[in-house]
């Protein structure tokens, strides 16, 4: 039964992301007009579109939750063989707090906006740090998925409700009653962006809201419990890796203003290096240790075929190399340029999982989502960004990208080996071990291939000017 319970956190997180559709790209449209008012100091501006944000975002937080208890009677539909008592309930506590962090989460898009994305995610860690003690002892001392449940949803309910009175505490005009009308050409290009966002919206839950929702309709809730497991560990680094990137977007959008192409050009090679050289460290952690991390965490029972682990981890690489691209096309409001790409990615990774899934099983939603990545993501987003903001060719970057790959492709080859041959049982002690190794050899792989590239000397530079490293 435990397992089915892994699979009810997994089915109701894709299928409520699936309801935030409704968000409809509003979010993203409204902080990439922040920044400009945010430059400018133009208080006035900045009050009115944060009055445009709350009203927004309480309308979708309600929409959502009436959706939502409209899905209820349908809920089976989604569930093969489900024999999990009063999972309605939990699904509307699961309904609730998704709706509900939406009446005051709009504030921390403020900070993020202002480059002070730091005190978010002080709040944001700190909420997820006390979730997951309470949890813990909630299964621990009282086994109870009830109590693990609600604690979710008053967590969530706590976190906004501080981050939003920080917000007023940090920007006291938000308390101003009096608001301007927005001018006409804001409207408009939030209108633009905003419907540009939709694609991307649907096109991001196909891809990322519908392999549990897949698994649980044509293999069980068991294997949505397997895969979920594999899935929190890949999401708590992409979350972790996210605060670094959506800390520097707001940065990146003042250089795309007033820097000169090259120096746009020279600083995205530099996150490209420092996304890749992050992409070779965990993508080598992972095919050394995801499956000794299960079995020390878990059981054996738990585990997956070292295939299905493998394929894990190309769409992983596949996902984080894109970052990079991503943040600059944040930064730059692209999202009307390539607004058809989201479309394409969507039908082509909900047929060809469905198909392969109820041929191949549960490696079939993985090959879905790397099939997709491959013949839209990966060639579409790095073209439309450098045809419309940085001055790349896009044979230069996939040159990199391609040389990045064979390395981390290879360094990973030669660490499981040498990992397997040091350590030969599954322990804690070894798989500590083994994570000193990893992060010892990707490094210093990493350091003496690319230690002649003017990437490396830009960030040795910069160590030694800000963070007082001498020694490099």
């Amino acid at each position: 039964m435990p397992l089915e319970y892994l699979g009810i956190n997994g089915l109701f997180t894709n299928l409520l992301a699936m309801l935030s559709l409704a968000e409809l790209g509003v979010g993203p449209a409204i902080v990439y007009s922040l920044y400009k008012p945010l430059a400018e100091k133009n208080t006035a501006v900045v009050n009115a579109l944060m009055r445009l944000f709350q009203k927004a975002y309480i309308g979708i937080g309600i929409f959502i939750i009436v959706v939502g208890m409209c899905v209820l009677p349908w809920l089976d539909w989604f569930i093969k063989g489900y024999a999990v008592a009063d999972i309605h309930w939990f699904y509307i506590v699961f309904l609730l707090n998704t709706g509900v962090g939406y009446f005051y989460s709009y504030k921390r898009n403020l900070l993020i906006a202002d480059q002070k994305h730091y005190i978010n995610s002080i709040y944001q860690s700190g909420g997820q740090i006390a979730l997951a003690v309470l949890q813990i002892m909630a299964l621990l001392f009282y086994s109870s998925y009830w109590l693990y449940t609600i604690l979710m949803l008053l967590v969530t309910i706590s976190e906004n409700v501080t981050v939003a009175k920080k917000a007023d505490a940090v920007y006291p005009f938000l308390r101003d009653k009096a608001v301007k009308k927005l001018d006409v050409e804001i409207k408009n290009t939030i209108i633009k962006n905003t419907k540009a966002m939709i694609v991307h919206k649907i096109g991001g839950m196909a891809v990322f809201s519908t392999s549990n929702l897949i698994l649980s309709k044509f293999v069980g809730l068991a294997a949505v419990g397997l895969y979920s497991n594999y899935y929190l560990v890949i999401s708590a680094v992409n979350s972790f890796s996210g605060q670094f990137f959506a800390s520097i977007t707001a940065g990146i959008g003042n250089l795309i203003v007033l820097e000169s192409s090259q120096k746009k050009a020279d600083i995205f090679k530099v996150i490209e290096f420092i996304v890749a050289w992050q992409a070779m460290i965990v993508s080598c952690g992972f095919y050394v240790l995801l499956n000794p991390l299960i079995e020390v965490w878990l059981g054996k029972q738990f585990l997956f075929d070292s295939v299905i682990v493998s394929c894990l981890i190309v769409n992983f690489y596949l996902m984080y190399m894109r970052k990079a691209v991503l943040v600059f096309r944040d930064a730059s409001g692209l999202y009307w340029n390539d607004r058809y790409k989201p479309l394409a990615e969507a039908v082509i990774n909900l047929f060809a999982s469905v198909y392969l899934t109820i041929h191949y099983g549960v490696i079939g939603v993985i090959w879905g989502g790397i099939i997709s990545t491959l013949l839209t993501c990966f060639w579409v987003e790095p073209y439309v960004l450098f045809r419309n903001s940085i001055e790349i060719k896009l044979k230069d970057y996939f040159k990199d990208y391609f040389k990045y790959a064979v390395v981390t492709l290879l360094t990973s080859i030669v660490s499981k080996w040498l990992n397997s041959k040091l350590f030969s049982e599954v322990t804690v002690i070894n798989f500590i071990l083994g994570v000193i190794l990893c992060l010892i050899i990707s490094n210093a792989v990493w350091i003496l291939v690319f230690r002649k590239r003017e990437e490396m000397a830009y960030l040795r530079n910069v160590a030694r000017d800000k963070f007082g490293m001498k020694f490099l």
